[in-house]
């Protein structure tokens, strides 16, 4: 997870912005991700709110949330 996080930047707003190609096994199931795609908080993404729970991911790691 922690080679996924890094394909990823957070804006201090908490919005995702994918910065390179990533794929991974998201909580509903394997997502493909490619640069640009952003992912605000309490957007639906596969249902499921991934801005969310990419900072779930990584306070998991003991990393702060500004990625």
């Amino acid at each position: 997870m922690d080679e996924f996080l890094k394909a990823f930047r957070r804006d201090p707003g908490g919005t995702w912005i994918c910065v390179e190609p990533a794929t991974f096994e998201g909580p509903n199931g394997r997502i493909q991700v490619t640069p640009g795609t952003r992912f605000a908080p309490g957007s639906m993404f596969m249902g499921a709110d991934l801005a969310k729970w990419l900072d779930e991911q990584l306070a998991k790691l003991g990393k702060p949330l500004s990625h």
